[in-house]
């Protein structure tokens, strides 16, 4: 057998097949209204393209920024699970020691990961701020589908996220969010 030669590669393989198990975490505060709508990479996905969406309209200088942070925003949620707000009341993460962790043999890209990734959670940046309203606002257009679907509860989803936007951008977004079939773009193709 060949023995592996790089540090950094073998740092790098390990942690994207880390990775792979976000593809397998369930989002676990949706199911406090008996839905399973998704994993968290499917959840970071679209995350972060509404990151790069918002950080255009925020007049953000660095959009790939913004969805390069994203990416990471949840990384430690292999190691940690994803806890909902119930579950936090009663469990103590760390899930900075995580990040820690996931990244120290990357060198200073692993550096610069954290660094992005603590922006996230510290909300103490307008891209830590941009980003996390992106990731506020993902939970938001799941619970529209929940809602027009006929999950009730799904608005008080809405709700709770109002308060913690941060950006102009996230406030009004919410606004056409709440008012748009999650359909429209497809039947509007019918349409033509």
């Amino acid at each position: 057998m060949k023995k592996i030669k790089n540090s950094f590669d073998k740092a790098a393989v390990n942690l994207i097949f880390e990775l792979a198990q976000l593809r397998q975490e369930a989002r676990h505060g949706w199911q406090r209204i008996f839905e399973n709508p998704e994993s968290v990479a499917e959840h970071i996905q679209r995350a972060a393209v509404l990151g790069f969406l918002i950080s255009y309209r925020e007049g953000f200088s660095d959009p790939d920024k913004i969805a390069a942070m994203i990416l990471f925003h949840d990384m430690h949620e292999t190691r940690t699970g994803d806890a909902d707000v119930f579950q936090r009341k009663y469990l103590k993460m760390d899930e900075s020691g995580a990040a820690k962790d996931q990244l120290k043999n990357l060198g200073a890209i692993g550096k610069k990961i954290l660094k992005m990734w603590q922006e996230v959670e510290n909300v103490n940046t307008t891209a830590g701020k941009i980003a996390k309203d992106a990731e506020i606002l993902e939970m938001a257009f799941t619970a529209r589908e929940l809602i027009v679907r006929g999950n009730a509860d799904a608005q008080s989803w809405i709700e709770s996220i109002r308060p913690r936007l941060k950006t102009k951008s996230g406030r009004e977004l919410l606004e056409t969010i709440n008012l748009t079939d999650p359909s429209d773009w497809w039947k509007n193709i019918l349409r033509k």
